[in-house]
């Protein structure tokens, strides 16, 4: 992410500093940004640009993060702001550094300045949530902070669902509803939105609405498994037997296996259904799933698919229920540092180390490593 930062602001801040050092070759510059090479970029600037030029330093800075040199980087943006404290461009990525860094209060330094220096701007109270929510006690400012985003901006997907989420878990319902169909009169196509409104009308027990909102996900093809399950029940909760065993379907189709519940109530709705034979053969692999030592292992390779492919909140479901069958305690700490590491909610990740290092008896000189690292982590979390 922080290596992100498109050529044309580049471009705009060699612009800048053109006019601040007429010494520069605007042309060779323009051609070196247009070409990505950065490399070259960061040695002419060295050799060029002067300490008392903000601008040149802050094209120099841009130049070594692209490059890969986030230590030039930092050091550079430092020295950008000693003499421009309120330089944007600076804090923005000195804030984005510490935050990759896990450094969040200051992260938090840096984005209370940009929040401070553009009040109108969604973005940075957003930037500024996600940094504070890490740091303990600091989680109702978060939530208060991400709220005043959603005020300036209610079209940042992001936002909605932090809000949505968190108003879930506190059962503040009718405010998680609010948010995520505000949103979905903005764009009726972000498929993590609608099966966080499946989720929150399910725990509700409003099951039409979820079934309104969870089918045009499987009409899509969308890979939601979480919300698939929560479709999945609601259909058989209203009886609608044949659309429970649709869902399941769709589900093994797509992914070629579903959740164990997922498989149990398609099993129920073939019985209710009188198609017996059928009925037993999913009890019958529900079973031979509960009994299967393999299961742990496939429920582990789902989860870190779905890590890799940085869908968080299912690669957590997966490692929970990889933790219900067999109770291994390994996949609490898998829990624990997607938490940590990926989804930033420290509280949640201190729990579930707590509950790994409860459950563990570490053997192997790696179990033991693992072991202590969650230990260190819980102490400064």
């Amino acid at each position: 992410m922080l290596r992100r930062i498109s050529v044309l602001c580049l471009l705009l801040y060699s612009a800048a500093i053109v006019k601040a050092q007429d010494q520069l070759d605007k042309s060779l510059l323009m051609d070196y940004l247009q070409e990505q090479q950065y490399d070259l970029v960061i040695r002419y600037m060295e050799e060029t640009v002067k300490p008392s030029h903000v601008n040149g330093l802050a094209i120099l800075a841009n130049a070594y993060l692209q490059n890969g040199q986030t230590a030039d980087a930092e050091k550079t943006y430092q020295l950008v702001l000693e003499k421009d404290s309120n330089h944007i461009a600076a804090r923005q990525q000195l804030g984005n550094i510490a935050r990759a860094k896990q450094q969040y209060t200051q992260a938090v330094v840096h984005y209370s300045k940009l929040v401070e220096l553009r009040p109108d701007k969604a973005i940075y109270y957003r930037q500024l949530a996600s940094a504070a929510f890490n740091i303990t006690g600091l989680q109702d400012t978060a939530f208060a902070l991400m709220k005043t985003s959603y005020r300036l901006n209610q079209k940042d997907p992001a936002v909605v669902l932090f809000l949505a989420e968190e108003y879930i878990d506190r059962k503040d319902f009718p405010s998680a509803d609010t948010v995520l169909k505000q949103y979905r009169l903005f764009d009726s196509t972000n498929t993590q939105v609608i099966a966080t409104l499946v989720k929150s009308c399910y725990i509700q027990k409003k099951f039409q609405d979820a079934v309104a909102y969870g089918e045009p996900l499987v009409t899509a093809n969308a890979v939601q498994p979480v919300a698939y399950l929560y479709l999945a029940v609601s259909h058989y909760s209203l009886k609608h037997y044949d659309s429970t065993i649709r869902v399941y379907d769709k589900m093994m189709e797509l992914v070629q296996e579903a959740p164990e519940t997922l498989k149990y109530y398609a099993a129920l709705s073939y019985g209710e259904l009188k198609q017996f034979e059928k009925s037993n053969e999913l009890l019958q692999a529900c079973i031979a799933s509960a009994k299967s030592k393999a299961l742990d292992g496939y429920y582990t390779a789902l989860a870190n698919n779905y890590e890799q492919m940085k869908q968080y909140r299912q690669a957590i479901a997966h490692y929970d229920t990889a933790y219900f069958l067999f109770k291994e305690p390994m996949r609490q700490y898998g829990i624990a540092r997607i938490y940590d590491q990926y989804v930033q909610d420290p509280t949640r990740a201190k729990r579930y180390y707590q509950l790994f290092l409860k459950n563990s008896k570490p053997e192997t000189k790696d179990e033991k490593n693992i072991a202590a690292y969650a230990k260190e982590r819980v102490k400064s979390l």
